[in-house]
């Protein structure tokens, strides 16, 4: 079965698709049917509507349903060093080794390759990091998980394969394959890190919203158009990352070290 995935998803024009279905995504949607398809949308894919702003009939259309805000009391950002980035699930987290992250177990792929600048990998030799997976259903904005400085955004161009859990297990190298915004900061204490957002098959672009400048502990940099992965890399010296085990769900400013 994973063979004949592989397969299929190689041979799908898997950009064409996509652009396909983000311009779909983003047709208006006639006021009052926007109430119930987007809770039908909920309920499918178990989004919040508790943490939605304003009304359902505010939002336009399913990509604008897809970027929403969240409510100001629904994510407060604890008091630790790291908070995680975004809502989703643990692919993979923790140390890694010889310029390597772990795609899943037994299957990794160069942090030189992702990130696009071998320097860059070689900054954050030694270090940590947290892949995560973002659902149709999850909240689709990326947050900072440290106060720092954001030096530069390089967007690097892929293809767009999905990237829930069984493209992940039979696509080799799929993070470092798909287009994707690297994003290279610097911590508050001079530690190099990483936010890296990585495109994938339906997601209707990828928006940076912080290119440059400082940044805030939990201060939203980019988002996403349906669900797709964040890879976060911190360079060694950093605050250790919590033990978290693959499908760990997290959320948003909650506390990703101590």
């Amino acid at each position: 079965m994973s063979t004949l995935r592989r397969l299929t998803l190689t041979a799908l024009p898997k950009v064409l698709l996509s652009r396909l279905c983000g311009l779909a995504t983003s047709m208006p949607l006639p006021r009052f049917a926007r109430k119930g398809f987007f809770s039908w949308f909920a309920r499918r894919y178990g989004a919040s509507l508790d943490e939605v702003p304003g009304e359902l009939t505010d939002y336009r259309s399913l990509q604008a349903f897809f970027r929403r805000s969240l409510t100001k009391e629904a994510r407060p950002v604890a008091d630790s060093a790291l908070v995680w980035p975004c809502d989703g699930r643990i692919v993979t987290a923790g140390a890694f080794a010889d310029g390597r992250i772990p795609q899943v177990k037994g299957n990794d792929y160069s942090l030189a390759d992702l990130l696009g600048c071998a320097e860059f990998a070689k900054e954050l030799a030694g270090g940590q990091q947290a892949t995560i997976y973002l659902a149709p259903g999850d909240y689709h904005r990326v947050h900072s998980a440290f106060a720092g400085e954001v030096l530069e955004v390089t967007a690097l161009p892929g293809t767009l394969f999905p990237v829930n859990p069984p493209a992940v297990r039979c696509i080799d190298n799929l993070f470092a394959r798909n287009s994707r915004h690297v994003f290279r900061c610097r911590m508050s204490d001079g530690t190099p890190a990483a936010i890296v957002m990585v495109g994938a098959y339906n997601v209707g672009g990828t928006k940076v919203t912080v290119p440059s400048g400082s940044i805030e502990k939990g201060q939203e940099v980019g988002q996403f158009g349906f669900g797709s992965t964040v890879v976060l890399v911190l360079g060694a010296g950093a605050a250790q990352l919590l033990p978290v085990a693959p499908e760990q769900r997290t959320r948003m400013g909650e506390a990703a070290s101590n």
